[in-house]
């Protein structure tokens, strides 16, 4: 049977989750960025995304509960996991820096790690470790794991067709293009990237194309009150580019008004078209911002899977 390493493809999940909000959205309290220069310093930077998530911030303001589920509804593999390594991402996981470059996926990890109990669920599941680094397949044999401790509370982890791709991961090799903003989840990439993104949300298409010839994209999530709050900030070549870029963002959204309009609808806070419809936009020179306000039932409603496109 090939080894899944259940607790890291979860740890995936949630920074292609936020990757994803581009397009669509999610949680979390407003707690600063703990580390994530840190942690990023580790990483082969260069080409491209980069994806911070406080995942403690997540925890204590019952936001991963929300995405992630209830501990009574998790499945026996992952159980069988976590009775195994002693180690459960949604009260050991502190936070996740990841680059994925091309189709390689570089991590830091913090968090609490039993690390001989790691190394022996790796080595009884078609893996070994040599002097602490460890190597193992994924859930498809050319998706191969490799990991080790970069300090006691800290993992370098990469995802490729390298089983030795974890060595990548070393002292303070990398420096953040950007200095980290201070919201708990952040995603850092350019314009180009997007093309390369796939099953994108209907009706995001006008606007991922505005910004697919973009320079550097920084985008954010954050709790605002009663709601979230989509951001981005995008850096452009010329302050010309970032005028025509910001009228392109603003028609768009006006033309989603209009439809609405014409079709004699309100629009939906709790659909995505309807959040699309209500983003804002200002200029500085050469940057273009971008919100989005994001209701919790919209949330709830993607987290829960009951979101219908």
């Amino acid at each position: 049977m090939h080894f899944r390493f259940k607790a890291w493809q979860l740890a995936a999940l949630l920074v292609l989750i936020c990757a994803g909000a581009i397009t669509s959205v999610y949680f979390y309290r407003n707690s600063g960025g703990n580390g994530a220069g840190e942690m990023a310093s580790y990483l082969p930077l260069g080409d491209g995304a980069l994806v911070y998530i406080d995942v403690d911030a997540m925890r204590r303001s019952g936001v991963l509960d929300l995405i992630a589920g209830k501990k009574a509804a998790a499945d026996f593999e992952y159980q069988s996991f976590v009775d195994q390594t002693k180690f459960d991402y949604r009260d050991d996981l502190d936070a996740v820096v990841a680059l994925f470059k091309g189709d390689q996926v570089f991590m830091t990890v913090r968090g609490r790690f039993d690390w001989k109990s790691l190394m022996r669920y790796a080595n009884r599941h078609g893996g070994s470790c040599n002097n602490g680094f460890c190597t193992t397949e994924g859930s498809k044999p050319e998706r191969k794991i490799s990991f080790y401790p970069i300090r006691t509370d800290l993992m370098g982890l990469a995802v490729s067709r390298d089983g030795g791709a974890a060595y990548q991961i070393s002292r303070k090799t990398g420096k953040l293009p950007v200095d980290p903003p201070h919201q708990p989840v952040w995603a850092v990439l350019t314009g180009p990237m997007l093309k390369n993104l796939t099953s994108l949300p209907s009706g995001t298409g006008p606007f991922t194309a505005a910004l697919e010839n973009a320079g550097q994209m920084v985008f954010t999530v954050s709790e605002q009150g009663v709601h979230f709050e989509l951001g981005v900030k995008v850096i452009c070549e010329t302050p010309d580019k970032a005028s025509l870029l910001l009228n392109e963002l603003q028609m768009n959204t006006d033309r989603l008004r209009r439809k609405f309009s014409e079709e004699h609808k309100e629009a939906n806070p709790d659909d995505l078209t309807g959040i699309l419809s209500a983003g804002t936009f200002r200029r500085d020179e050469r940057q273009v911002f971008g919100l989005w306000p994001v209701r919790r039932a919209f949330v709830e409603a993607v987290a829960g899977g009951s979101y219908q496109q």
